[in-house]
């Protein structure tokens, strides 16, 4: 998987409340430390990935405008519904030679913790189609960011990242 589509796949499960075209509205996340856990289901051996997310209110529109940007309008299918006390997002999605089709189920109050479990596939030309499926647990630490982390910083095995700062290194240069 290329670093585009991986750091797509990053922001939309470390931010749920993400702006959608249709449907129902989504809980916004509460402000501060999130303990991420994630398990890519189906890979042999395949690990369990442990980060950390700081966020703020601005910060999480600011990640749900890059995440869109990133998929550059190339969504067909956007769509979230509330059932009961979950909420369900169906996306279809052409990126590039890559289209990827996916059925979300989140549950959770989105102030101290939710889950989210993502299956799908992922198509691309001339490559046999590939079933995914990822389950995410977070957990709400406290409103105070702690171990440096700002808010946008995602980090996970001793690497961080600021989505802030890839918004701005994936925006457009100025036109002259």
């Amino acid at each position: 998987m290329s670093i585009r589509p991986s750091l797509c796949l990053l922001l939309v499960l470390c931010s749920p409340a993400m702006a959608q075209p249709t449907g129902d509205s989504l809980p916004d996340r509460r402000p501060g430390h999130w303990e991420l856990t994630m398990l890519l289901e189906g890979r042999a051996g395949g690990p369990e990935i442990k980060a950390e997310s700081c966020t703020d209110a601005a910060t999480e529109r600011q990640m749900m405008q890059f995440a869109l940007g990133v998929a550059g309008g190339t969504c067909q299918r956007y769509q979230v519904r509330r059932v009961g006390q979950e909420y369900h997002v169906d996306v279809d999605c052409q990126m590039g030679p890559m289209r990827t089709v996916s059925r979300s189920v989140m549950s959770g109050d989105f102030q101290t913790a939710y889950s989210i479990r993502i299956e799908g596939t992922v198509t691309m030309p001339g490559q046999p189609q590939q079933q995914t499926m990822i389950v995410q647990n977070a957990r709400w630490r406290g409103a105070t960011c702690s171990g440096g982390l700002v808010p946008g910083d995602i980090q996970t095995g001793g690497q961080k990242v600021n989505i802030l700062s890839l918004g701005a290194a994936a925006s457009p240069p100025p036109r002259r």
